[in-house]
């Protein structure tokens, strides 16, 4: 028996030396966590990269992101894409999920790992690679360190910045009620915490605490479930920390650079087929406080005819949700002044938000789980046999081509302005820019695309000064009009932040000459098409957990210029005004959907 087992050890042994060299051979450039609203473009950016004699695979099905700090590993699936060379030497890869899921696998101390039990078959998930041809399976080698082991992420993506997605992360990751910084009701809501972990006090982050280690209950909270009919989709509610020492295990966090990639807006897109959102073509903020704080899910709410409607909510740990939650919805919090607006999370009733009745009696809330998730709410909501109530329903995302693309150019659908603000073209419901639809407030999909571009009508590649009638992508979002968007960032230290911001800056051309998805961050050159980048900022601004402890990179106050502090719902400032306006700080957007004024923050 002992001599087996020596034999057995050997072979073991032999076998796995027999990887090793293999799996060593392949350089990983970077393994990215985090949002899919720059997912498609960043795989671009990487192929070029790659250049001749490369794959590209996009995955079929979910691989796992693990979290191994907990003693119960953590586990977030998504869909992911590779892009290497054949020579199995250098490896690109990106998993989309939650921005606070990116951010979290970051800075988690050690990172969380991607993996896979086996390839799923190739999901063809990106139509537009420069090679013209689908997606191949990676060589042997590149699957084996997926499959054999895991990947750890070196780099987060995210729709908001990391001190709001601490926040974010907090606020979730607590009781329900009010805050220690907020003191008695009122000024306070009540929502200052969400109530996924009874554990901690409203909006507090979890501390280390040695006694109790991994094992502090403090810090993984309760899933939060997807409300959508039959699905499994949840967001788990796990702690982390930007900076210090890690929460789970008091291991030290390394000080990281915060990248910026483009700006994207945030649309509401809605089902117009069955009689209640039909004739919507505008709201105001105070309409949509309305109808998604579940005070009244009905079309009066917007003005119209009455008539019950579905709400699709995202989860709060999503950047999306944080993004029009503190532009929209509930501003950042002015304590000791009242809360200004209402949040989403008002009056949800349980875990998963599923057919709750909102205070109209008729209508109804849900909680839909990912992008894809909550544009597939928006898609089936009056679809016989998905929802309790075949009715007109409305949600909102990210604006990207991939995101929209199963609703786009299609009557039955459609995105509403913003306090009379067209997101994506100049004019709503005109042809004045050539990449827009024929059907009044659709949206845009490849097949609007007009014949000047690359790939001819209706196809992709497509320059953005081919979209839009005076040359560049998102005008309202660019002159500061539209208010409700965010800078789409990396997050990164050392060599990995080296490569990510050279795949960034490579992708950025496909987003002016390809798939126009969001506005680049800074001036693109080497193209013919002139992209001059952003020319606006938000007002950076000290985020505070619920005990008043400062959420942040760096010590010091909040800037801009380096960046540091939260920024989601900070005031708009236009950056052409001088440099001066980099240092503009501790200003939010005001409560009214009538000015453009900020309000100071304290």
């Amino acid at each position: 028996m002992l001599r087996m087992r020596l034999v057995l050890a050997v072979l073991a042994l032999t076998a796995i030396v027999g990887i090793v060299p293999v799996a060593q051979a392949q350089t990983v450039q970077v393994m990215i966590a985090g949002s899919s609203a720059m997912w498609q473009t960043v795989a671009l950016g990487a192929y070029n990269l790659c250049g001749a004699g490369c794959y590209h695979y996009t995955s079929s099905s979910n691989f796992n992101l693990t979290d191994t700090r907990p003693p119960v590993p953590i586990v977030d699936t998504g869909a992911i894409w590779i892009v290497g060379d054949n020579a199995g030497t250098k490896v690109w890869a990106f998993i989309k999920v939650d921005s606070v899921v990116g951010v979290r696998c970051y800075f988690a101390q050690p990172h969380c790992g991607v993996s896979v039990a086996s390839f799923p078959a190739v999901g063809n998930s990106i139509s537009v690679w420069p090679d013209g041809t689908g997606d191949a399976l990676p060589p042997a080698a590149v699957q084996a360190l997926f499959t054999a082991g895991s990947v750890p992420v070196g780099v987060g993506a995210t729709d908001i910045r990391p001190e709001d997605a601490a926040f974010a992360q907090c606020r979730a990751n607590s009781q329900l009620g009010v805050s220690a910084v907020a003191g008695a009701q009122p000024p306070s809501d009540g929502l200052d915490g969400l109530g996924y972990n009874v554990n901690n006090n409203p909006g507090v982050c979890p501390k280390y605490v040695a006694a109790q280690g991994n094992a502090n209950p403090g810090l993984v909270g309760t899933a939060i479930l997807s409300g959508y009919p039959g699905s499994t989709g949840k967001a788990n509610v796990v702690a982390f920390n930007i900076s210090g020492n890690d929460p789970f295990n008091n291991t030290k966090i390394p000080t990281a650079t915060v990248y910026a990639v483009g700006a994207s807006p945030v649309v509401f897109i809605t089902e117009r087929d069955k009689g209640q959102l039909g004739a919507l073509t505008n709201a105001t903020e105070p309409q949509l406080q309305q109808v998604f704080s579940g005070l009244n899910c009905d079309n009066s709410a917007f003005g119209l005819a009455g008539g019950a409607i579905n709400v699709f909510l995202r989860e709060p740990l999503s950047g999306t949700m944080n993004t029009v939650e503190a532009t929209v919805f509930r501003r950042p919090t002015v304590y000791p002044n009242p809360v200004l607006g209402l949040s989403q999370e008002k009056g949800v009733p349980g875990n998963p938000l599923t057919a709750a009745v909102c205070g109209d009696g008729f209508g109804k809330r849900y909680r839909a789980i990912g992008t894809g998730e909550e544009v597939k709410s928006v898609k089936n909501s009056g679809a016989a046999g998905v929802f309790a109530d075949q009715r007109d329903g409305i949600g909102y995302t990210f604006f990207s081509y991939g995101n929209v693309s199963s609703i786009a150019n299609n009557a039955a659908y459609g995105y509403l302005q913003l306090n009379g603000i067209d997101p994506i073209f100049q004019t709503y419901g005109s042809t004045l820019d050539p990449g827009q639809p024929a059907i009044a407030g659709a949206l845009p999909g490849a097949a609007n695309l007009p014949a000047a571009c690359a790939g001819g009508v209706g196809a992709f590649p497509c320059d953005e000064a081919v979209i839009w009638k005076n040359g560049f992508s998102f005008p309202n979002l660019r002159n500061g009009t539209y208010r409700a968007w965010s800078l789409l960032r990396i997050v990164s230290n050392g060599t990995a932040l080296t490569n990510a911001e050279t795949l960034i800056k490579n992708s950025q051309k496909y987003v002016v000459t390809t798939t126009p998805d969001y506005v680049p961050a800074l001036a693109v050159s080497g193209l013919t098409t002139k992209e001059l980048g952003l020319k606006l900022l938000r007002s950076h601004y000290l985020q505070f957990d619920g005990a008043g402890n400062p959420l942040r990179l760096k010590a010091g106050v909040a800037t801009n210029l380096p960046e540091n502090g939260g920024d989601m719902g900070g005031y708009i400032i236009p950056t052409t005004i001088g440099v001066t306006t980099y240092k503009q700080t501790q200003l939010v957007q005001s409560g009214t959907a009538t000015s453009l004024g900020p309000v100071a923050r304290p």
